[in-house]
């Protein structure tokens, strides 16, 4: 027989006697969240100032500053000292006579002072002088025009110089020979017609049968002449030192300017001479005649009218390099005008003193016209 099981055996499945605490867990995890929800909600609803850390002994000062605001800026740094500004080239006038201005900013290859030939309708700020031109045309810094004629010697010297060249040079003359006929007192001939006749001579130099006594160098050879023998002379009178050639201005197209200077002389503007006033000039008329050589071969004109400016830098080796270029004469005219300034390039360097002034390079433009 079997043995019948036990009344109080415990049941063998763990099930039944689990179920409670899983309960648990599930129904606080459920009432956990559901708070959170709920403060959540309800939050707008509390005082903030209760949960601030507020202090009663600070309510003055809100209460003060109440509806007032607090504007804050960050304090800039300092500006730096406006640089003064370059010295601006200009072209002076060679026709005026040099003279050193009180005080300017422009600098060339000359010192000289404004000045013009008629009082002006008004006077101009920079102390320049009136200039007839045309009034669409940027160049302030020219008051003058010319022509790339070669400058010439002044007329009197000219003809100095045409005078002695065509001289015809003196020629040399011999020394006339001394003629001493037979002479004395004692003469002895013998009948013989072969024979040797003489005479007692107080002459002291050998006689050459001369008819009569005529006074000549002793060794000379010509039967006419000078008493002394002269060397060829090819130029008897000095010649005249070389002068300078005179500055020619050059060809410009000149802006028109009412307002002029007070001082009443040979027309001019205010310049300074300087190293790098004279490099300008030079670097300056070497463009213009590259420019006017490039045109000349070409066979295509650009429109008359037209214009282009060009801007490039020029360092301290004498490189150029074009930076940017304004034009309304077309590709055949900025090329002409870039290859101007790069064809001869490099130029000459510059010396200590001026990189000492102007750094290692500088920003220009030039302005090319077309007419």
């Amino acid at each position: 027989m079997s043995p019948s099981p036990r009344p109080d055996a415990p049941a063998r499945s763990g099930s039944p006697v689990q179920e409670p605490a899983n309960r648990s867990i599930a129904i606080g995890f459920i009432c956990t969240l559901l708070f959170h929800i709920l403060l959540l909600c309800l939050a707008p609803l509390f005082p903030v100032e209760k949960f601030a850390g507020s202090h009663s002994n600070l309510d003055w000062v809100a209460k003060a500053n109440r509806g007032k605001e607090f504007n804050f800026e960050l304090t800039p740094p300092e500006p730096e000292p406006k640089q003064p500004d370059p010295f601006k080239f200009v072209e002076t006038n060679p026709d005026a006579p040099e003279n050193t201005p009180d005080k300017t900013n422009n600098y060339s290859n000359r010192n000289q002072q404004s000045a013009q030939k008629e009082k002006p309708p008004e006077t101009d700020p920079e102390n320049r002088p009136s200039v007839k031109g045309q009034d669409d045309i940027k160049n302030d810094s020219s008051i003058v025009s010319g022509d790339m004629a070669r400058p010439q010697d002044g007329a009197a010297v000219t003809a100095m110089q045409n005078a002695l060249e065509n001289a015809t040079p003196q020629a040399a003359q011999q020394a006339r020979a001394e003629q001493v006929p037979l002479q004395g007192t004692e003469k002895i001939d013998g009948k013989s017609e072969d024979g040797v006749g003489s005479n007692i001579s107080q002459s002291q130099s050998p006689s050459n049968q001369a008819e009569k006594f005529l006074e000549g160098a002793k060794n000379g050879k010509s039967p006419t002449g000078g008493l002394t023998e002269s060397p060829q002379v090819e130029e008897s009178r000095p010649k005249p030192k070389a002068r300078p050639r005179l500055t020619q201005a050059r060809p410009n197209i000149l802006q028109n300017r009412l307002a002029g200077t007070q001082n009443i002389g040979i027309l001019g503007i205010d310049a300074r001479w300087s190293e790098y006033g004279e490099y300008m000039q030079e670097f300056i008329e070497i463009v213009q005649a590259s420019w006017y050589s490039i045109l000349d071969e070409s066979r295509i004109a650009p429109k008359s009218g037209t214009h282009v400016f060009v801007t490039f830098t020029l360092n301290s080796d004498g490189e150029v390099s074009i930076v940017t270029t304004e034009e309304t004469a077309g590709k055949q005219g900025v090329y002409a005008c870039t290859n101007a300034l790069t064809v001869r390039q490099p130029y000459r360097k510059w010396t200590e003193q001026m990189i000492a002034v102007l750094g290692k390079q500088q920003t220009m433009t030039f302005s090319f016209y077309y007419q």
